[in-house]
């Protein structure tokens, strides 16, 4: 599939690898997948401890059965109190379970996505078999799930600290949470998100550790930043215009809800959510192998000029008559 030279289209190769391999976007899809479901009901499992936790009175079901705002108010005033705590350390465990389980399916599942990607767009230099890198893929995928906490925290952070200066009639503190604080935590997270996102493809690529991964992919982008730029510009693009045309076809059952049963209305719309789903993951794979056909180009020794040819300007020695005689071969002086 690949092509010699620089005439070779990343963006052209990333959907060619889908093409070539259909069963890669089904991977792709059952490890996402099956992180949601595990998640849900990860999600699920800890609001039902959370619930069974509470105290609730005899006095409570009752004045919650009047429906009543006033006294359901004051009701659930009753029962979480002293909960806020424990509700805290709920969340915390279940965030941080989710976390590593996300690390966990992300490092074997990308791995296995990438390897199959590499060996349809590095040409015959990468068709033998490469290693899963399970380690190092955790490590970056960790790193990756960190940084991201630690971007919404500071994201958070500066916003609420924004608030509270504009509460105090500060506006120059104000501001500056709200400009600096808020587009750094915003910038800064989404640059380290990607280059932690990029990272894996070197480390199953070059068979690495986390850290060379990182490095080889500081000095992929230093050389070949403005295709990249163009590459995730024209996938943002795209992910734009399929979020665009698939958030209209999700909202249209809504127009015959009159006419169906709200539950048909609503599964309608959660199959077709699923689709859009399905297309993100794909356009997700095909940047990813848009990026590893850079990779491979990047990796190629560039092609030596082709050296213009000399001009013999050197005087050419007189033509000689070899039919002639001695006297007009010879002449005399």
């Amino acid at each position: 599939m690949s092509q010699p030279g620089y005439s070779r289209s990343p963006l052209q190769e990333g959907f060619a690898a889908l093409r070539e391999e259909p069963l890669l976007l089904v991977a792709e899809l059952t490890w996402r997948w099956c992180f949601a479901i595990a998640a849900w009901l990860i999600v699920l499992l800890a609001a039902a401890l959370f619930l069974d936790s509470l105290n609730v009175t005899a006095l409570d079901r009752l004045l919650l059965s009047t429906m009543q705002p006033a006294f359901a108010g004051s009701v659930l005033t009753h029962i979480l109190s002293g909960a806020l705590l424990r509700y805290l350390w709920i969340k915390f465990f279940v965030l941080l379970g989710l976390t590593v389980l996300w690390a966990f399916a992300a490092a074997v599942g990308r791995a296995a996505s990438l390897r199959s990607v590499i060996s349809l767009t590095g040409g015959d230099d990468h068709d033998e078999e490469v290693g899963w890198q399970f380690r190092p893929m955790l490590q970056l995928h960790l790193l990756r799930a960190l940084w991201t906490w630690i971007a919404i925290g500071c994201f958070a952070a500066s916003l609420l600290l924004g608030i509270a200066m504009q509460a105090q009639q500060r506006p120059a503190r104000a501001a500056f949470f709200y400009v600096f604080g808020v587009a750094f935590s915003l910038i800064f997270g989404v640059m380290l998100n990607w280059i932690f996102g990029l990272a894996p493809l070197f480390c199953i690529r070059d068979e690495t550790s986390a850290r060379d991964a990182v490095s080889l992919t500081l000095g992929f982008c230093t050389r070949r930043g403005g295709r990249l730029f163009g590459l995730t510009l024209a996938f943002l693009a795209l992910r734009a215009t399929w979020a665009g045309a698939m958030i209209l076809l999700v909202l249209a059952p809504t127009s015959i809800g009159n006419r169906l049963a709200v539950g048909w209305v609503l599964l309608m719309m959660g199959m077709l959510f699923l689709v859009y789903l399905a297309g993100a993951d794909a356009l997700c794979l095909a940047r990813l192998g848009a990026y590893a056909a850079l990779a491979d180009i990047d990796a190629q020794p560039e092609p030596e000029p082709i050296p213009e040819p000399q001009l013999d300007t050197s005087p050419t020695p007189p033509a000689v008559n070899w039919e002639a005689g001695p006297q007009e071969l010879y002449p005399s002086s």
